[in-house]
């Protein structure tokens, strides 16, 4: 299985916090992520593929095989527009 490392930014009360994550599966209209939090589906987050964030609402959540750790559906808010996007300097 192929992952690329990325993070993940939340919102809580009037702050964010952002913590690492690894993608599993990537698409133009998602992703799936391997994350260790608290998230809920619904919720709206910020994945950083690079430097710049990805909007994103979360579609489903599942546990993880680690302890607080979760296997999270995310569906981007605008579709990725090519493939480019698709590659972070740590997947080259």
């Amino acid at each position: 299985m192929f992952t690329t490392r990325a993070s993940l930014a939340t919102v809580s009360g009037n702050q964010s916090l952002i913590k690492d994550a690894s993608t599993i599966d990537l698409s133009e209209s998602g992703a799936k992520v391997r994350f260790h939090g608290q998230i809920q589906p619904g919720q709206v987050v910020e994945l950083f593929l690079s430097t710049r964030p990805e909007p994103c609402r979360v579609v489903w959540t599942a546990p993880g095989k680690a302890v607080q750790e979760l296997i999270v559906g995310l569906q981007f808010t605008s579709p990725l527009p090519d493939g480019q996007r698709l590659h972070t300097p740590s997947s080259s």
